[in-house]
């Protein structure tokens, strides 16, 4: 087997969402699972969520809801994208809950025979998907005959230290919220709340929040310290060592060479396997107690790292994501975001589900 492993600290999930809930209160806890559980595997996540309770969850596809049905008959599955119309009647049939985001959905799903439970999207800033709110209040007598589950929206800025953005979206849902009071429109879940929002701003009127990128562990603007456990860890090992002489280069480019004769330490894993090749001489790994720099480019399949100040030897375990190294560490070496460095964790890195 390739020695390149994800494990996944299934305590540290469970950990994640405790501290989220009890931010949120008795409200319903969703947690999402899009994206294959942001990379931590969809399935495995889906299951241990289940044995601890959880029964609402939400994904980004229509594709994505498939799969979490065919396993439980019995959870609450939200689709908080947009989806295609040809999906609209197999989502009624199967009980998947489905966005209403503009008037031309709107319009599809009124022309079924068969309607399942939908959520309204309402768009209060993020400009993505979402009825704007006058379109809502001039179109409340079709709006009516969906019998719609719920309505929503999404905060833009909720992880912003200036929270002056956020609390203008969720003006603009509360006048809708009070725009249908008027009209005798009620629904059973009411939403906004992300992870930084439920970390960090007032939860309103709402009675459900959708539990993120925190409940795996990682914070939404990848600096406050929530007191959240970060859930993948990353590792490899070094399969190869070889000695180079003073001015050698090593990888790709040659964009390393060598000052002093050095150790250079191989292990499989490159941006094949979304280890990122924007990091290329910006990241560090821990081995044997000590920190090695990175060197070289990053190559598809491959990555070299100087062990010469290290007591590395050969087929020791290198932590890449961990204690040592912090997601955030990669994303800012890589120009992005902690939730793209799991997200994008390639399938040839194995998970390795650890649940004490």
């Amino acid at each position: 087997m390739r020695p390149t492993i994800a494990r996944i600290h299934m305590k540290n999930l469970k950990a994640n969402m405790d501290l989220m809930k009890e931010k949120a209160g008795d409200r319903t806890f969703l947690a999402v699972i899009k994206a294959d559980a942001y990379g931590h595997g969809a399935i495995e996540c889906l299951n241990y969520l289940y044995k601890e309770g959880v029964r609402h969850f939400g994904v980004a596809t229509f594709g994505e809801a498939l799969e979490l049905r065919a396993v439980y008959e019995d959870i609450f599955i939200l689709v908080l994208g947009a989806t295609d119309p040809s999906d609209y009647e197999e989502a009624a049939r199967k009980n998947i809950r489905l966005p209403i985001f503009d008037l031309a959905s709107l319009e599809n799903y009124l022309a079924l025979e068969e309607k399942g439970p939908v959520h309204i999207k309402i768009d209060t800033g993020m400009h993505r998907v979402g009825l704007q709110p006058q379109e809502f209040m001039d179109n409340i007598d079709k709006i009516k005959l969906l019998g719609a589950e719920g309505i929503y929206t999404h905060i833009a800025r909720a992880d912003e230290e200036d929270t002056t953005s956020a609390y203008e979206q969720i003006e603009r849902f509360n006048k809708v919220l009070e725009f249908s009071d008027a009209q005798g429109l009620r629904f059973d879940f009411i939403h906004y709340a992300n992870s930084a929002t439920i970390l960090s701003l007032d939860l309103g009127r709402t009675n459900l929040v959708r539990g993120g990128i925190a409940m795996y562990g990682l914070a939404p603007d990848g600096k406050k310290d929530f007191g959240l456990k970060p859930v993948m860890t990353l590792h490899s090992k070094i399969l190869s060592i070889r000695e180079i002489n003073e001015g050698e280069g090593v990888s790709y480019g040659h964009t390393f060479v060598a000052e002093k004769p050095s150790r250079i330490g191989t292990m499989p894993i490159g941006y094949a396997d979304g280890y990122k090749r924007q990091m290329s001489r910006k990241v560090r790994v821990y081995v044997a107690g000590a920190f090695a720099p990175q060197i070289g480019n990053i190559s598809m399949d491959q990555t070299m790292v100087d062990l010469t100040e290290t007591d590395a030897k050969l087929y020791d375990e290198v932590e890449l994501m961990g204690e040592h190294v912090k997601c955030e560490e990669l994303a800012e070496a890589a120009g992005t975001i902690n939730y793209e460095i799991v997200t994008t964790m390639g399938r040839r890195v194995d998970r390795e589900y650890i649940y004490e």
